[in-house]
């Protein structure tokens, strides 16, 4: 049960972002991330669309159906044609995902820094190097994530292919893999606001599992919302992921009641 109070908390969470944003007038801090994020978005349809297509001309000259019947022949093109071009989104998806986590990494290392400082009054330890630091530590763990990420993922196909009877469940086990890895990234940047170490952040992400994966999987429903998914889902994962462990980490060593809103409402 703990798993899904937790999951709970990350939707919630996403709507308290909105009322935390708007209390604070925050909306300025997702301008910049949310043009470049779009710019992104777009390169990546390109991309997507460009990829699938070669594929699909080079396995055109490759492939001739046996048989003369058009209708037929149509309705095989028809849906190899759906197979690549989806297969070639969603894995430029997923990699479009990490990359935005790394290149957004200088951004989001200030804004999730603010948004703790404001949530909780606690301002960042002063050291030198810390910020660089961070934006370091903020790339290589999200570049770690999709290797193990696309290696599991990889691997779950394959054994798909051997075990027909496994694939229809294998998109939902790939989008928890992804969502859980998405907000293990997103919730680290909290961590490090506190001075955590590596080690010491993943401990505690460990204590809430069902928290970091709703985080994750919330950012991936969001993000399909046209437009505003691209603008707007990645920093609201960003804060939302760090308000919802505030509150749960404070609850669960009893500094704050269990009724209490959330931190937004002790600081607004």
């Amino acid at each position: 049960m703990k798993y899904l109070y937790q999951i709970k908390v990350a939707l919630l969470y996403y709507w308290r972002t909105f009322k935390f944003i708007e209390s604070h007038n925050l909306w300025k801090l997702l301008a910049l991330p949310a043009v470049f994020n779009l710019i992104l978005s777009v390169v990546t349809v390109i991309l997507s669309i460009k990829t699938s297509g070669a594929i699909w001309h080079r396995f055109t000259e490759i492939f001739h159906p046996a048989g003369t019947d058009r209708e037929l022949t149509k309705f095989v093109e028809g849906f190899l044609l759906v197979i690549i071009r989806s297969s070639v989104f969603f894995l430029y998806l997923k990699i479009y995902k990490y990359v935005m986590l790394i290149l957004l990494a200088p951004l989001f290392v200030t804004i999730s820094s603010r948004i703790q400082t404001i949530a909780t009054g606690q301002p960042p330890p002063e050291r030198p190097g810390k910020y660089l630091y961070e934006c370091g530590r903020a790339m290589s763990i999200s570049l770690r994530n999709f290797l193990i990420d696309i290696s599991l993922s990889s691997v779950l196909v394959l054994v798909s292919l051997l075990l027909v009877w496994i694939i229809p469940v294998t998109p939902l086990v790939i989008l928890v893999i992804e969502s859980y890895f998405i907000g293990y990234a997103m919730t680290d940047y909290r961590n490090m606001h506190f001075n955590m170490g590596r080690k010491e952040s993943r401990q505690l992400i460990r204590q809430f599992p069902g928290l970091v994966l709703g985080n994750g999987m919330f950012f991936n429903l969001f993000l399909l919302i046209p437009v505003v998914g691209s603008l707007l889902a990645p920093t609201f994962a960003l804060i939302a992921s760090g308000l919802s462990f505030n509150c749960l980490e404070k609850r669960k060593n009893i500094l704050c009641d269990s009724d209490q809103s959330t931190l937004i409402t002790a600081n607004s």
